[in-house]
């Protein structure tokens, strides 16, 4: 996702233009991002705020089966020109920052990336109610129960189960 700023960069500290986003985002374009952006002319270069949202698939974390959860997020994102507008002269910036490469042109691609990777939720389900798969036969639960969840015990704690028997009695 591209933006020429050119005409912003010629405009005085606190020019503003926005942007309806309705397109795909990455090398890859995985993930369709809508929304909408700010660009403001800083006395530096240009900041970048909106609020997004995107679509996330993966495998669920618990029945491996697909899931795709809704995600929002804000943005704010100061980019910097390599190159003054006026003069074609390169500007010496941070290799850290966002750039503004030499034809002005703004990428968000690498912005929106990250973004959506830090909104990404650590644990993907496909409904919040997923009972996930059997542990000993790999069934998916939420087609039927095997009977293995009822006859399943950890060994382990046996002895724990015997002692809270015992002081029931």
């Amino acid at each position: 996702m591209q933006i020429n700023v050119a005409q912003l960069l010629k405009e005085p500290v606190g020019a503003k233009r926005s942007y309806k986003i309705d397109e795909s985002a990455g090398e890859n374009a995985e993930n369709h991002v809508t929304g909408e952006i700010d660009l403001i002319r800083t006395n530096r270069g240009v900041l970048v705020m909106g609020t997004l949202a995107t679509e996330i698939t993966g495998p669920c974390a618990r029945c491996l089966g697909p899931a795709h959860i809704p995600v929002t997020f804000s943005m704010e994102d100061e980019y910097f020109p390599i190159t003054d507008v006026n003069s074609g002269l390169p500007i010496d910036i941070s290799p850290d920052e966002f750039r503004i490469n030499e034809a002005h042109v703004l990428d968000l691609n690498e912005a929106l990336r990250q973004y959506i990777i830090m909104a990404t939720p650590t644990k993907i389900l496909c409904r919040p109610d997923c009972r996930g798969l059997c542990p000993v036969c790999g069934k998916e639960l939420a087609k039927g129960d095997c009977g293995h969840m009822d006859k399943t015990q950890d060994h382990r704690w046996d002895k724990l189960v015997q002692n809270k028997k015992e002081s029931k009695v």
